[in-house]
Protein backbone atom coordinates (compact mmCIF):
# COMPACT_ATOMS: atom_id res chain seq x y z
CA UNK A 1 0.00 0.00 0.00
CA UNK A 2 1.28 3.43 -0.94
CA UNK A 3 2.31 5.74 1.95
CA UNK A 4 -0.48 8.32 1.35
CA UNK A 5 -3.06 5.55 1.02
CA UNK A 6 -1.79 3.97 4.25
CA UNK A 7 -2.03 7.33 6.02
CA UNK A 8 -5.65 7.73 4.90
CA UNK A 9 -6.44 4.19 6.02
CA UNK A 10 -4.81 4.84 9.42
CA UNK A 11 -6.87 8.02 9.94
CA UNK A 12 -10.14 6.31 8.99
CA UNK A 13 -9.35 3.30 11.18
CA UNK A 14 -8.59 5.58 14.13
CA UNK A 15 -11.92 7.41 13.82
CA UNK A 16 -13.83 4.15 13.38
CA UNK A 17 -12.16 2.77 16.51
CA UNK A 18 -12.99 5.88 18.56
CA UNK A 19 -16.58 5.89 17.27
CA UNK A 20 -17.01 2.17 17.94
CA UNK A 21 -15.68 2.41 21.49
CA UNK A 22 -17.76 5.49 22.26
CA UNK A 23 -20.89 3.75 20.94
CA UNK A 24 -20.09 0.69 23.08
CA UNK A 25 -19.73 2.94 26.13
CA UNK A 26 -23.04 4.64 25.33
CA UNK A 27 -24.74 1.27 24.83
CA UNK A 28 -23.36 -0.05 28.14
CA UNK A 29 -24.44 3.11 29.95
CA UNK A 30 -27.96 2.86 28.50
CA UNK A 31 -28.19 -0.84 29.34
CA UNK A 32 -27.28 -0.14 32.98
CA UNK A 33 -30.09 2.44 33.05
CA UNK A 34 -32.47 -0.11 31.48
CA UNK A 35 -33.17 1.91 28.34
CA UNK A 36 -31.85 1.73 24.78
CA UNK A 37 -28.98 3.86 23.53
CA UNK A 38 -31.43 5.59 21.16
CA UNK A 39 -33.70 6.46 24.08
CA UNK A 40 -30.69 7.83 25.95
CA UNK A 41 -29.85 10.00 22.94
CA UNK A 42 -33.46 11.25 22.87
CA UNK A 43 -33.17 12.31 26.53
CA UNK A 44 -29.90 14.10 25.75
CA UNK A 45 -31.31 15.88 22.70
CA UNK A 46 -34.47 16.95 24.53
CA UNK A 47 -32.34 18.30 27.40
CA UNK A 48 -30.45 20.48 24.89
CA UNK A 49 -33.53 21.34 22.78
CA UNK A 50 -36.60 21.41 25.04
CA UNK A 51 -40.12 21.55 23.61
CA UNK A 52 -39.31 20.40 20.09
CA UNK A 53 -41.55 18.23 17.95
CA UNK A 54 -40.94 14.77 16.54
CA UNK A 55 -39.76 16.12 13.17
CA UNK A 56 -37.07 18.27 14.80
CA UNK A 57 -36.06 15.39 17.07
CA UNK A 58 -35.81 13.04 14.08
CA UNK A 59 -33.54 15.55 12.33
CA UNK A 60 -31.29 15.87 15.38
CA UNK A 61 -31.02 12.09 15.69
CA UNK A 62 -30.63 11.52 11.94
CA UNK A 63 -33.68 9.23 11.98
CA UNK A 64 -36.77 9.10 9.84
CA UNK A 65 -39.99 10.52 11.31
CA UNK A 66 -41.50 7.04 11.55
CA UNK A 67 -38.55 5.62 13.50
CA UNK A 68 -38.46 8.66 15.80
CA UNK A 69 -42.21 8.38 16.36
CA UNK A 70 -41.84 4.73 17.41
CA UNK A 71 -39.08 5.60 19.89
CA UNK A 72 -41.16 8.48 21.28
CA UNK A 73 -44.23 6.23 21.66
CA UNK A 74 -42.23 3.71 23.71
CA UNK A 75 -40.69 6.47 25.84
CA UNK A 76 -44.10 8.03 26.54
CA UNK A 77 -45.41 4.60 27.64
CA UNK A 78 -42.35 4.19 29.89
CA UNK A 79 -43.00 7.58 31.47
CA UNK A 80 -39.69 9.09 30.30
CA UNK A 81 -41.14 11.87 28.14
CA UNK A 82 -44.52 13.47 27.46
CA UNK A 83 -46.24 14.87 24.40
CA UNK A 84 -47.73 18.29 25.05
CA UNK A 85 -49.99 20.07 22.60
CA UNK A 86 -48.39 23.29 21.33
CA UNK A 87 -50.05 26.47 22.60
CA UNK A 88 -49.39 28.28 19.32
CA UNK A 89 -50.48 25.48 16.95
CA UNK A 90 -52.91 22.90 18.33
CA UNK A 91 -51.95 20.43 15.56
CA UNK A 92 -48.39 20.16 16.87
CA UNK A 93 -47.17 18.17 19.87
CA UNK A 94 -43.99 19.21 21.64
CA UNK A 95 -41.92 16.72 23.60
CA UNK A 96 -40.81 17.20 27.20
CA UNK A 97 -38.71 15.11 29.57
CA UNK A 98 -40.51 13.86 32.69
CA UNK A 99 -38.98 13.78 36.16
CA UNK A 100 -38.24 10.07 35.64
CA UNK A 101 -36.55 10.84 32.31
CA UNK A 102 -34.57 13.67 33.90
CA UNK A 103 -33.38 11.36 36.68
CA UNK A 104 -32.13 8.83 34.12
CA UNK A 105 -30.47 11.63 32.15
CA UNK A 106 -28.65 12.85 35.28
CA UNK A 107 -27.49 9.34 36.17
CA UNK A 108 -26.22 8.94 32.61
CA UNK A 109 -24.32 12.24 32.76
CA UNK A 110 -22.62 11.18 35.99
CA UNK A 111 -21.72 7.79 34.55
CA UNK A 112 -20.31 9.27 31.34
CA UNK A 113 -18.28 11.82 33.31
CA UNK A 114 -16.79 8.97 35.33
CA UNK A 115 -15.97 6.95 32.20
CA UNK A 116 -14.53 9.92 30.30
CA UNK A 117 -12.68 11.54 33.22
CA UNK A 118 -9.31 10.05 32.13
CA UNK A 119 -9.50 12.25 29.00
CA UNK A 120 -8.90 15.24 31.25
CA UNK A 121 -5.46 13.79 32.04
CA UNK A 122 -4.31 14.37 28.46
CA UNK A 123 -1.95 17.38 28.48
CA UNK A 124 -3.66 20.63 27.42
CA UNK A 125 -1.22 21.22 24.55
CA UNK A 126 -2.00 17.76 23.14
CA UNK A 127 -5.73 18.47 23.37
CA UNK A 128 -5.28 21.80 21.57
CA UNK A 129 -3.36 20.05 18.77
CA UNK A 130 -5.94 17.25 18.57
CA UNK A 131 -8.79 19.76 18.28
CA UNK A 132 -6.89 21.75 15.67
CA UNK A 133 -6.37 18.60 13.60
CA UNK A 134 -10.00 17.58 14.02
CA UNK A 135 -11.01 21.02 12.76
CA UNK A 136 -8.88 20.53 9.65
CA UNK A 137 -10.36 17.09 9.05
CA UNK A 138 -13.91 18.42 9.45
CA UNK A 139 -13.14 21.22 6.98
CA UNK A 140 -11.84 18.69 4.42
CA UNK A 141 -14.87 16.44 4.91
CA UNK A 142 -17.31 19.35 4.55
CA UNK A 143 -15.56 20.50 1.36
CA UNK A 144 -15.80 16.96 -0.03
CA UNK A 145 -19.47 16.72 0.90
CA UNK A 146 -20.30 20.11 -0.60
CA UNK A 147 -18.61 19.26 -3.94
CA UNK A 148 -21.16 16.53 -4.59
Amino acid sequence: MEEKEQQLDDILTSFRCINHNFQQLLWKDAEELQITSTQLMVLRKLAMHPDIGITELADLLHLGNSAASGVVDRMVKAGLITRQRSQSDRRIFNLAVTDKGQEIRERSKQSMRKHLQPLSDIPREDVKELLRLHGEIVKILVQGRDKK
